[in-house]
Protein backbone atom coordinates (compact mmCIF):
# COMPACT_ATOMS: atom_id res chain seq x y z
CA UNK A 1 0.00 0.00 0.00
CA UNK A 2 3.01 2.39 -0.36
CA UNK A 3 2.39 5.35 1.99
CA UNK A 4 -1.32 5.13 2.47
CA UNK A 5 -1.63 3.70 6.02
CA UNK A 6 -4.63 1.40 6.76
CA UNK A 7 -5.73 -1.39 9.13
CA UNK A 8 -7.84 -4.22 7.95
CA UNK A 9 -11.06 -4.84 8.91
CA UNK A 10 -12.57 -7.73 11.26
CA UNK A 11 -14.06 -10.67 9.20
CA UNK A 12 -17.37 -12.36 11.25
CA UNK A 13 -18.26 -15.10 8.56
CA UNK A 14 -17.54 -18.68 9.41
CA UNK A 15 -16.04 -19.53 5.93
CA UNK A 16 -13.79 -16.49 6.52
CA UNK A 17 -12.48 -17.56 9.87
CA UNK A 18 -8.61 -17.75 10.37
CA UNK A 19 -8.61 -21.58 10.72
CA UNK A 20 -10.79 -22.22 7.89
CA UNK A 21 -8.65 -20.09 5.63
CA UNK A 22 -5.50 -22.02 6.58
CA UNK A 23 -6.93 -25.48 6.31
CA UNK A 24 -7.92 -24.23 2.42
CA UNK A 25 -4.79 -22.38 1.84
CA UNK A 26 -2.76 -25.75 2.59
CA UNK A 27 -5.46 -28.16 0.98
CA UNK A 28 -5.70 -26.46 -2.19
CA UNK A 29 -1.77 -26.33 -2.20
CA UNK A 30 -1.25 -29.33 -1.40
CA UNK A 31 -3.94 -31.41 -3.34
CA UNK A 32 -4.75 -29.44 -6.51
CA UNK A 33 -2.11 -30.53 -8.48
CA UNK A 34 -2.73 -34.42 -7.65
CA UNK A 35 -6.75 -33.78 -7.87
CA UNK A 36 -5.67 -32.61 -11.68
CA UNK A 37 -3.61 -35.48 -12.36
CA UNK A 38 -6.71 -37.89 -11.41
CA UNK A 39 -8.93 -36.14 -13.15
CA UNK A 40 -6.93 -36.31 -16.02
CA UNK A 41 -6.25 -39.84 -16.01
CA UNK A 42 -10.14 -40.33 -15.48
CA UNK A 43 -9.44 -41.54 -12.12
CA UNK A 44 -13.20 -40.25 -10.95
CA UNK A 45 -12.98 -42.59 -7.94
CA UNK A 46 -10.05 -41.36 -6.10
CA UNK A 47 -10.64 -37.91 -6.91
CA UNK A 48 -13.85 -38.09 -5.63
CA UNK A 49 -12.84 -39.43 -1.98
CA UNK A 50 -9.91 -36.55 -2.28
CA UNK A 51 -12.77 -33.74 -2.76
CA UNK A 52 -15.04 -36.00 -0.49
CA UNK A 53 -12.12 -35.81 2.52
CA UNK A 54 -12.46 -31.45 2.11
CA UNK A 55 -15.97 -31.20 3.08
CA UNK A 56 -16.66 -29.31 5.79
CA UNK A 57 -20.03 -28.89 8.32
CA UNK A 58 -21.02 -25.53 8.82
CA UNK A 59 -24.35 -25.97 10.17
CA UNK A 60 -26.34 -29.37 11.56
CA UNK A 61 -30.04 -29.92 11.66
CA UNK A 62 -32.30 -29.38 14.54
CA UNK A 63 -33.90 -32.46 14.07
CA UNK A 64 -32.12 -36.09 12.85
CA UNK A 65 -34.70 -37.33 10.55
CA UNK A 66 -35.97 -35.59 7.13
CA UNK A 67 -33.17 -32.71 7.00
CA UNK A 68 -31.92 -31.84 3.52
CA UNK A 69 -28.43 -32.17 3.33
CA UNK A 70 -27.24 -29.14 1.45
CA UNK A 71 -23.47 -28.53 -0.54
CA UNK A 72 -23.05 -25.35 -1.14
CA UNK A 73 -19.50 -23.73 -3.14
CA UNK A 74 -18.27 -21.17 -1.18
CA UNK A 75 -18.10 -17.54 -2.57
CA UNK A 76 -17.98 -14.30 -1.29
CA UNK A 77 -21.56 -12.39 -0.58
CA UNK A 78 -22.76 -15.97 -1.71
CA UNK A 79 -21.33 -17.51 1.53
CA UNK A 80 -23.01 -15.12 3.80
CA UNK A 81 -26.55 -15.16 1.89
CA UNK A 82 -25.99 -18.83 3.01
CA UNK A 83 -25.09 -18.29 6.34
CA UNK A 84 -28.32 -15.98 6.75
CA UNK A 85 -30.59 -18.38 5.45
CA UNK A 86 -29.96 -22.07 5.48
CA UNK A 87 -27.21 -21.93 7.94
CA UNK A 88 -30.18 -20.33 10.23
CA UNK A 89 -32.75 -22.63 9.26
CA UNK A 90 -32.68 -26.12 11.54
CA UNK A 91 -34.62 -28.10 8.37
CA UNK A 92 -30.89 -28.04 7.06
CA UNK A 93 -27.11 -29.79 7.33
CA UNK A 94 -25.51 -27.86 5.15
CA UNK A 95 -21.62 -28.68 3.59
CA UNK A 96 -18.86 -26.54 1.93
CA UNK A 97 -16.68 -28.21 -0.73
CA UNK A 98 -13.85 -24.58 -1.65
CA UNK A 99 -14.46 -24.32 -5.17
CA UNK A 100 -11.27 -24.21 -6.01
CA UNK A 101 -11.66 -27.95 -6.35
CA UNK A 102 -13.84 -27.70 -9.33
CA UNK A 103 -11.54 -25.55 -11.01
CA UNK A 104 -8.35 -28.15 -10.23
CA UNK A 105 -10.93 -30.77 -12.46
CA UNK A 106 -11.85 -28.23 -15.24
CA UNK A 107 -8.06 -27.50 -15.47
CA UNK A 108 -7.30 -31.04 -16.65
CA UNK A 109 -9.76 -30.91 -19.10
CA UNK A 110 -10.02 -27.21 -20.53
CA UNK A 111 -7.84 -24.20 -20.93
CA UNK A 112 -8.29 -21.26 -18.47
CA UNK A 113 -8.76 -18.99 -21.21
CA UNK A 114 -12.17 -21.16 -21.81
CA UNK A 115 -14.22 -19.37 -18.68
CA UNK A 116 -17.53 -17.58 -17.46
CA UNK A 117 -17.31 -15.34 -20.51
CA UNK A 118 -17.08 -16.97 -23.29
CA UNK A 119 -18.58 -20.59 -22.66
CA UNK A 120 -20.89 -20.43 -25.38
CA UNK A 121 -18.26 -19.07 -28.00
CA UNK A 122 -15.51 -20.83 -27.07
CA UNK A 123 -14.05 -22.47 -30.37
CA UNK A 124 -16.02 -25.90 -31.22
CA UNK A 125 -12.26 -28.23 -30.47
CA UNK A 126 -13.17 -27.42 -26.94
CA UNK A 127 -16.34 -29.36 -27.32
CA UNK A 128 -14.99 -32.76 -26.46
CA UNK A 129 -13.44 -31.72 -24.15
CA UNK A 130 -16.55 -30.83 -22.61
CA UNK A 131 -17.94 -33.61 -22.88
CA UNK A 132 -15.17 -35.84 -21.31
CA UNK A 133 -15.53 -33.34 -18.32
CA UNK A 134 -18.82 -34.09 -17.91
CA UNK A 135 -18.51 -37.80 -18.15
CA UNK A 136 -15.84 -37.50 -15.31
CA UNK A 137 -18.21 -35.46 -13.45
CA UNK A 138 -20.91 -38.45 -13.93
CA UNK A 139 -18.45 -40.70 -12.72
CA UNK A 140 -17.49 -38.97 -9.84
CA UNK A 141 -20.51 -37.55 -8.42
CA UNK A 142 -22.56 -41.03 -7.00
CA UNK A 143 -19.04 -40.93 -4.43
CA UNK A 144 -19.05 -37.58 -3.61
CA UNK A 145 -22.74 -36.59 -4.07
CA UNK A 146 -23.45 -39.67 -1.51
CA UNK A 147 -26.12 -38.43 1.07
CA UNK A 148 -26.23 -35.05 -0.76
CA UNK A 149 -29.83 -33.61 -1.68
CA UNK A 150 -29.30 -30.33 -3.52
CA UNK A 151 -26.17 -28.24 -4.59
CA UNK A 152 -25.86 -24.85 -4.34
CA UNK A 153 -23.92 -22.41 -5.78
CA UNK A 154 -23.56 -17.94 -6.39
CA UNK A 155 -23.90 -17.46 -9.94
CA UNK A 156 -26.21 -19.39 -12.97
CA UNK A 157 -22.53 -19.41 -15.52
CA UNK A 158 -19.70 -20.72 -13.87
CA UNK A 159 -17.24 -22.08 -16.16
CA UNK A 160 -15.78 -24.94 -13.82
CA UNK A 161 -19.53 -25.90 -13.03
CA UNK A 162 -21.48 -25.98 -16.27
CA UNK A 163 -20.80 -29.66 -16.97
CA UNK A 164 -20.46 -31.25 -13.16
CA UNK A 165 -24.50 -29.24 -13.09
CA UNK A 166 -25.37 -31.04 -16.23
CA UNK A 167 -24.09 -34.32 -14.67
CA UNK A 168 -25.49 -33.81 -11.60
CA UNK A 169 -29.21 -33.08 -12.82
CA UNK A 170 -28.52 -36.50 -15.09
CA UNK A 171 -28.60 -37.89 -11.81
CA UNK A 172 -30.90 -36.51 -10.13
CA UNK A 173 -29.53 -34.09 -7.87
CA UNK A 174 -30.75 -30.71 -8.14
CA UNK A 175 -28.09 -27.95 -8.57
CA UNK A 176 -29.44 -24.14 -7.35
CA UNK A 177 -28.19 -20.85 -8.24
CA UNK A 178 -28.59 -17.85 -5.67
CA UNK A 179 -27.45 -15.68 -7.89
CA UNK A 180 -25.55 -12.76 -6.55
CA UNK A 181 -24.69 -10.53 -9.21
CA UNK A 182 -27.55 -8.26 -9.68
CA UNK A 183 -26.58 -4.61 -9.35
CA UNK A 184 -27.48 -3.92 -12.81
CA UNK A 185 -28.17 0.13 -13.75
CA UNK A 186 -30.76 0.64 -16.82
CA UNK A 187 -27.85 0.87 -19.52
CA UNK A 188 -26.58 -2.16 -18.32
CA UNK A 189 -29.46 -4.37 -18.40
CA UNK A 190 -29.51 -4.16 -22.35
CA UNK A 191 -25.22 -4.83 -22.13
CA UNK A 192 -25.37 -8.04 -20.26
CA UNK A 193 -28.65 -9.22 -21.80
CA UNK A 194 -26.04 -9.92 -25.41
CA UNK A 195 -23.47 -10.86 -23.11
CA UNK A 196 -26.09 -13.67 -21.63
CA UNK A 197 -27.25 -14.82 -24.69
CA UNK A 198 -23.98 -14.87 -26.83
CA UNK A 199 -21.67 -15.86 -24.55
CA UNK A 200 -23.32 -17.95 -21.99
CA UNK A 201 -24.54 -21.48 -22.04
CA UNK A 202 -28.57 -21.64 -20.82
CA UNK A 203 -28.64 -22.46 -17.10
CA UNK A 204 -28.19 -26.80 -17.10
CA UNK A 205 -29.57 -26.78 -13.23
CA UNK A 206 -33.28 -26.62 -11.58
CA UNK A 207 -33.82 -23.38 -10.23
CA UNK A 208 -32.23 -20.26 -9.65
CA UNK A 209 -33.05 -16.94 -7.87
CA UNK A 210 -32.12 -13.24 -7.73
CA UNK A 211 -31.93 -10.65 -5.68
CA UNK A 212 -34.43 -8.29 -7.94
CA UNK A 213 -36.59 -8.53 -11.15
CA UNK A 214 -34.30 -6.89 -12.85
CA UNK A 215 -31.44 -9.72 -13.06
CA UNK A 216 -34.74 -12.00 -13.20
CA UNK A 217 -35.95 -10.54 -16.33
CA UNK A 218 -32.64 -10.39 -18.48
CA UNK A 219 -31.75 -13.73 -17.64
CA UNK A 220 -35.35 -14.65 -18.98
CA UNK A 221 -34.43 -12.32 -22.59
CA UNK A 222 -31.60 -13.67 -23.03
CA UNK A 223 -33.09 -17.06 -22.97
CA UNK A 224 -30.57 -18.78 -19.87
CA UNK A 225 -33.56 -19.66 -18.18
CA UNK A 226 -37.79 -20.28 -18.40
CA UNK A 227 -39.37 -18.09 -16.16
CA UNK A 228 -40.99 -20.48 -13.94
CA UNK A 229 -37.81 -22.03 -13.11
CA UNK A 230 -36.18 -18.23 -11.66
CA UNK A 231 -37.40 -16.43 -8.80
CA UNK A 232 -36.74 -13.10 -7.14
CA UNK A 233 -36.16 -13.76 -3.39
CA UNK A 234 -33.97 -11.16 -2.48
CA UNK A 235 -30.13 -10.12 -0.71
CA UNK A 236 -30.29 -12.83 2.62
CA UNK A 237 -27.37 -11.48 4.13
CA UNK A 238 -29.40 -8.07 4.14
CA UNK A 239 -31.26 -9.82 6.94
CA UNK A 240 -28.90 -9.15 10.03
CA UNK A 241 -28.97 -5.47 8.97
CA UNK A 242 -32.67 -5.52 9.39
CA UNK A 243 -33.03 -7.40 12.22
CA UNK A 244 -30.11 -5.15 13.97
CA UNK A 245 -32.14 -2.03 13.43
CA UNK A 246 -35.34 -3.07 14.36
CA UNK A 247 -33.79 -4.60 17.84
CA UNK A 248 -34.01 -1.25 19.17
CA UNK A 249 -37.84 -0.95 18.56
CA UNK A 250 -38.26 2.45 17.43
CA UNK A 251 -36.03 3.98 19.42
CA UNK A 252 -33.39 6.92 18.00
CA UNK A 253 -29.95 5.31 17.94
CA UNK A 254 -26.99 7.18 19.00
CA UNK A 255 -23.34 6.85 17.34
CA UNK A 256 -19.90 7.12 18.86
CA UNK A 257 -18.25 10.19 20.43
CA UNK A 258 -17.75 12.29 17.18
CA UNK A 259 -19.45 12.53 13.94
CA UNK A 260 -18.77 10.40 11.57
CA UNK A 261 -18.52 10.23 7.48
CA UNK A 262 -17.86 6.52 6.00
CA UNK A 263 -16.75 6.73 2.51
CA UNK A 264 -17.01 3.51 0.45
CA UNK A 265 -14.04 3.48 -2.23
CA UNK A 266 -14.84 2.52 -5.92
CA UNK A 267 -12.91 2.29 -9.13
CA UNK A 268 -13.27 3.74 -12.54
CA UNK A 269 -14.93 0.96 -14.05
CA UNK A 270 -17.62 0.08 -11.18
CA UNK A 271 -20.56 0.00 -12.56
CA UNK A 272 -19.01 0.08 -16.26
CA UNK A 273 -19.31 -2.05 -19.02
CA UNK A 274 -17.18 -5.01 -18.06
CA UNK A 275 -16.44 -8.79 -19.79
CA UNK A 276 -14.15 -10.33 -16.96
CA UNK A 277 -11.64 -12.72 -18.49
CA UNK A 278 -8.87 -14.70 -17.56
CA UNK A 279 -6.64 -13.32 -19.97
CA UNK A 280 -3.77 -10.59 -19.37
CA UNK A 281 -5.10 -7.84 -17.12
CA UNK A 282 -8.36 -9.99 -16.20
CA UNK A 283 -10.71 -8.24 -18.45
CA UNK A 284 -11.84 -8.34 -22.44
CA UNK A 285 -11.01 -4.63 -24.16
CA UNK A 286 -14.13 -3.81 -25.28
CA UNK A 287 -15.03 -1.62 -28.20
CA UNK A 288 -13.80 2.09 -28.56
CA UNK A 289 -17.46 3.27 -27.25
CA UNK A 290 -17.59 1.02 -24.40
CA UNK A 291 -13.81 1.49 -23.30
CA UNK A 292 -14.51 4.64 -23.05
CA UNK A 293 -16.98 4.71 -20.50
CA UNK A 294 -15.99 4.76 -16.86
CA UNK A 295 -15.30 6.96 -14.14
CA UNK A 296 -11.64 8.33 -13.41
CA UNK A 297 -12.43 11.48 -12.96
CA UNK A 298 -15.19 10.76 -10.23
CA UNK A 299 -13.10 8.65 -8.66
CA UNK A 300 -10.61 11.24 -8.51
CA UNK A 301 -12.20 13.95 -7.33
CA UNK A 302 -14.39 12.17 -5.18
CA UNK A 303 -11.26 10.44 -2.81
CA UNK A 304 -10.40 13.90 -3.00
CA UNK A 305 -13.33 15.29 -1.56
CA UNK A 306 -12.61 12.87 1.85
CA UNK A 307 -9.31 14.77 2.26
CA UNK A 308 -11.02 17.87 1.99
CA UNK A 309 -13.89 17.30 4.41
CA UNK A 310 -11.42 15.96 6.88
CA UNK A 311 -9.34 19.21 7.09
CA UNK A 312 -12.52 21.11 6.84
CA UNK A 313 -13.92 19.42 9.54
CA UNK A 314 -12.02 18.33 12.29
CA UNK A 315 -14.88 17.51 14.56
CA UNK A 316 -15.78 14.74 12.14
CA UNK A 317 -13.89 11.38 11.82
CA UNK A 318 -13.26 10.60 8.06
CA UNK A 319 -13.44 6.94 7.05
CA UNK A 320 -12.52 5.20 3.81
CA UNK A 321 -13.15 1.93 3.16
CA UNK A 322 -12.14 -0.46 0.33
CA UNK A 323 -11.99 -4.18 -0.62
CA UNK A 324 -8.66 -6.19 -0.05
CA UNK A 325 -7.55 -6.48 -3.62
CA UNK A 326 -5.08 -5.59 -6.19
CA UNK A 327 -7.78 -3.45 -8.14
CA UNK A 328 -8.67 -1.62 -4.75
CA UNK A 329 -5.90 -0.79 -3.21
CA UNK A 330 -4.85 0.75 -6.66
CA UNK A 331 -6.98 3.53 -6.67
CA UNK A 332 -6.08 4.37 -3.16
CA UNK A 333 -2.22 4.72 -4.60
CA UNK A 334 -3.45 6.40 -7.59
CA UNK A 335 -5.74 8.73 -5.55
CA UNK A 336 -3.23 10.01 -2.88
CA UNK A 337 0.18 8.85 -3.93
CA UNK A 338 3.24 7.74 -1.90
CA UNK A 339 4.61 9.22 1.40
CA UNK A 340 0.75 10.48 1.49
CA UNK A 341 -0.03 11.92 4.91
CA UNK A 342 -3.77 12.10 5.93
CA UNK A 343 -5.62 14.99 8.79
CA UNK A 344 -5.34 12.97 11.89
CA UNK A 345 -9.31 12.46 11.47
CA UNK A 346 -8.84 10.29 8.22
CA UNK A 347 -8.37 7.23 8.90
CA UNK A 348 -8.54 3.96 5.90
CA UNK A 349 -9.99 0.65 6.55
CA UNK A 350 -9.14 -2.35 4.01
CA UNK A 351 -11.23 -5.59 3.38
CA UNK A 352 -13.19 -7.22 6.24
CA UNK A 353 -17.22 -6.67 6.95
CA UNK A 354 -18.74 -3.62 6.36
CA UNK A 355 -21.73 -3.90 8.86
CA UNK A 356 -19.14 -2.40 11.93
CA UNK A 357 -18.81 0.69 9.75
CA UNK A 358 -21.72 1.16 8.02
CA UNK A 359 -23.72 0.84 11.45
CA UNK A 360 -21.44 3.23 13.12
CA UNK A 361 -21.59 6.00 10.24
CA UNK A 362 -23.54 8.90 10.68
CA UNK A 363 -23.60 9.60 6.71
CA UNK A 364 -22.14 7.04 3.97
CA UNK A 365 -21.22 8.14 0.29
CA UNK A 366 -20.58 5.60 -2.48
CA UNK A 367 -21.46 4.68 -5.96
CA UNK A 368 -22.65 1.60 -7.78
CA UNK A 369 -22.42 -0.53 -4.87
CA UNK A 370 -24.51 -2.75 -2.71
CA UNK A 371 -22.89 -0.52 0.58
CA UNK A 372 -25.72 2.02 -0.48
CA UNK A 373 -28.67 -0.19 0.23
CA UNK A 374 -27.22 -1.84 3.30
CA UNK A 375 -26.55 1.97 5.10
CA UNK A 376 -30.34 2.39 3.51
CA UNK A 377 -31.35 -0.51 5.80
CA UNK A 378 -29.43 0.32 8.49
CA UNK A 379 -31.36 3.80 8.46
CA UNK A 380 -27.61 5.41 7.99
CA UNK A 381 -28.39 8.66 5.02
CA UNK A 382 -26.65 8.62 1.79
CA UNK A 383 -25.06 11.47 -0.49
CA UNK A 384 -24.14 9.85 -3.89
CA UNK A 385 -21.55 11.88 -5.77
CA UNK A 386 -23.67 12.83 -9.12
CA UNK A 387 -21.01 14.69 -10.94
CA UNK A 388 -17.74 14.48 -13.45
CA UNK A 389 -18.70 11.63 -15.37
CA UNK A 390 -22.09 10.58 -13.77
CA UNK A 391 -23.95 13.71 -14.81
CA UNK A 392 -22.68 13.42 -18.43
CA UNK A 393 -25.39 12.47 -20.63
CA UNK A 394 -22.84 9.46 -22.00
CA UNK A 395 -22.74 7.60 -18.84
CA UNK A 396 -25.69 8.87 -16.39
CA UNK A 397 -27.76 5.41 -17.57
CA UNK A 398 -24.68 3.56 -15.80
CA UNK A 399 -25.46 4.90 -12.69
CA UNK A 400 -27.42 2.83 -10.04
CA UNK A 401 -30.33 5.50 -8.73
CA UNK A 402 -31.74 5.27 -5.25
CA UNK A 403 -34.32 7.93 -6.08
CA UNK A 404 -35.56 9.66 -3.21
CA UNK A 405 -34.07 7.81 -0.97
CA UNK A 406 -30.43 9.16 -1.02
CA UNK A 407 -28.96 12.77 -1.27
CA UNK A 408 -27.28 14.25 -3.94
CA UNK A 409 -24.44 16.15 -4.82
CA UNK A 410 -23.52 17.88 -7.82
CA UNK A 411 -20.02 18.90 -7.49
CA UNK A 412 -16.99 18.11 -5.09
CA UNK A 413 -17.82 21.29 -2.98
CA UNK A 414 -21.58 20.24 -2.64
CA UNK A 415 -20.39 16.77 -2.09
CA UNK A 416 -17.97 17.80 1.12
CA UNK A 417 -20.89 20.29 2.31
CA UNK A 418 -23.46 18.03 2.43
CA UNK A 419 -21.54 15.46 4.16
CA UNK A 420 -20.28 17.52 6.88
CA UNK A 421 -23.99 18.72 7.64
CA UNK A 422 -24.91 15.26 7.41
CA UNK A 423 -22.61 13.61 9.49
CA UNK A 424 -22.97 16.49 12.70
CA UNK A 425 -26.63 16.97 12.19
CA UNK A 426 -27.20 13.41 12.16
CA UNK A 427 -25.20 12.30 15.41
CA UNK A 428 -26.73 15.24 17.25
CA UNK A 429 -30.53 14.06 16.59
CA UNK A 430 -29.61 10.24 16.60
CA UNK A 431 -30.54 7.96 13.83
CA UNK A 432 -34.53 6.96 13.49
CA UNK A 433 -34.83 3.36 13.75
CA UNK A 434 -38.02 2.74 11.48
CA UNK A 435 -37.50 3.24 7.43
CA UNK A 436 -39.09 5.71 5.38
CA UNK A 437 -41.54 4.08 2.22
CA UNK A 438 -38.83 5.83 0.15
CA UNK A 439 -35.87 3.62 1.58
CA UNK A 440 -38.00 0.80 1.77
CA UNK A 441 -38.79 0.94 -1.94
CA UNK A 442 -35.36 1.25 -3.36
CA UNK A 443 -34.01 -1.85 -0.88
CA UNK A 444 -37.76 -3.21 -2.22
CA UNK A 445 -36.58 -2.28 -6.14
CA UNK A 446 -32.78 -3.28 -6.17
CA UNK A 447 -31.91 -5.73 -3.70
CA UNK A 448 -35.83 -7.15 -2.64
CA UNK A 449 -35.50 -6.83 0.39
CA UNK A 450 -37.36 -4.28 2.45
CA UNK A 451 -38.73 -6.66 5.01
CA UNK A 452 -35.49 -8.72 6.55
CA UNK A 453 -37.05 -11.99 5.77
CA UNK A 454 -35.05 -12.90 2.00
CA UNK A 455 -33.03 -15.30 4.07
CA UNK A 456 -36.69 -17.37 4.70
CA UNK A 457 -37.38 -16.82 1.16
CA UNK A 458 -34.04 -18.63 0.14
CA UNK A 459 -34.39 -21.25 2.49
CA UNK A 460 -38.36 -22.07 1.70
CA UNK A 461 -37.02 -22.08 -2.07
CA UNK A 462 -34.23 -24.80 -1.84
CA UNK A 463 -36.33 -26.46 0.71
CA UNK A 464 -38.81 -27.17 -1.85
CA UNK A 465 -36.15 -28.15 -4.55
CA UNK A 466 -35.01 -30.52 -2.45
CA UNK A 467 -38.27 -32.43 -1.25
CA UNK A 468 -40.75 -31.11 -3.31
CA UNK A 469 -43.46 -29.11 -3.19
Amino acid sequence: MGGVPVHHGSRKVILESFPYRLRRKLATKLLGRPLSRLAAAGRAGPAARLMQSQLVTLAEPSFSTGAVTALMLPKPGFSEDIMASLCRDGRFRVLALDRAYSKFVYRAFLPKTVDDNNYRSAAPEHDDAKAELREFWSKAWPTLGRDIDVVLTGNFSYHAEQEMTAALEAQGTPLVALHKECLKSPALETFYEDVYRQRKIPFQGRRVATYNAIERDIQVRAGMVPPERISVTGMARLDRIHAWRQDFAGARRRTGARPKALFMSFNPRTGAPLISRKLPGRREILDEGLEALGWDGLVRDSHAAMVRLAERAPDIDVVIKTKDHARALAVLEESFGQGFKPPANLDFVVGGDPFAQITAADVLCGFNSTSLFEALAANVPVVLPLFAEAAAPATQGYVVDLGRAAGRAASVDELVERLAEGARANHAAGHATELAEDQAAALEHWLGNADGAAGARVAALVHEVATGP
